[in-house]
């Protein structure tokens, strides 16, 4: 029987899927995209993931970083990343931040961004068409899970000044929109944008 139960656990970890400690009431007041019938269970995840690191930033390393060093589509390429490690000296001294709220204006901006990135197969911000008024973007690239392409983003593993996680933190923000998409080089790209 133990047996069993350890390889369940070993292959519900190795799909990327999180064993956290999180409470009901925890999971609750980050999950502000519930509703949001405009998002796919993915993207509302995202928002899930990004809210925990900004609402409980002294939990976030406990229950989702200590034993995440990449994904199994890249391995274990985190483990000694001196970007996870900013990370998570930056959650240790970190001060809550209020929860950020999907918009769903923002959200069909972003998930233009993301479906033109996609058949362009392109990488970076400068926009052609999907024109947008929000005080930061973040694109993540290759990430299939919303809690992936969110712990992608705030580790933000070789982007020199840590940009996105930065603006993930930015304690002005309130709203926050999300786009998934295809991508012809990378798989799949992630849009967030925030105001």
């Amino acid at each position: 029987m133990t047996y069993k139960i350890t390889l369940v656990l070993a292959l519900f970890l190795s799909f990327g899927f999180s064993t956290t400690k999180w409470t009901p009431k925890q999971i609750e007041a980050a999950n502000t995209a519930v509703n949001a019938q405009y998002l796919t269970d993915s993207e509302k995840e995202v928002v899930k993931y990004i809210n925990l690191a900004r609402l409980y930033p002294g939990l976030f390393y406990e229950n989702e970083l200590s034993d995440y060093y990449g994904t199994p589509k890249y391995g274990d390429y985190l483990r000694n990343s001196r970007y996870r490690k900013s990370l998570i000296e930056d959650l240790e001294t970190a001060k809550p931040l209020p929860a950020l709220y999907p918009d769903q204006k923002m959200s069909k901006s972003a998930k233009c961004f993301a479906v033109d990135q996609g058949k362009r197969g392109y990488v970076g911000h400068t926009r052609q068409r999907c024109m947008t008024t929000s005080k930061g973007e973040c694109c993540s690239y290759g990430m299939s899970k919303g809690r992936d392409v969110a712990l992608q983003l705030l580790i933000d593993h070789d982007v020199p000044g840590v940009g996105h996680r930065k603006i993930l933190f930015f304690n002005e923000i309130t709203k926050i929109g999300v786009g998934e998409s295809t991508h012809k080089l990378h798989d799949n790209c992630c849009v967030i944008e925030v105001d």
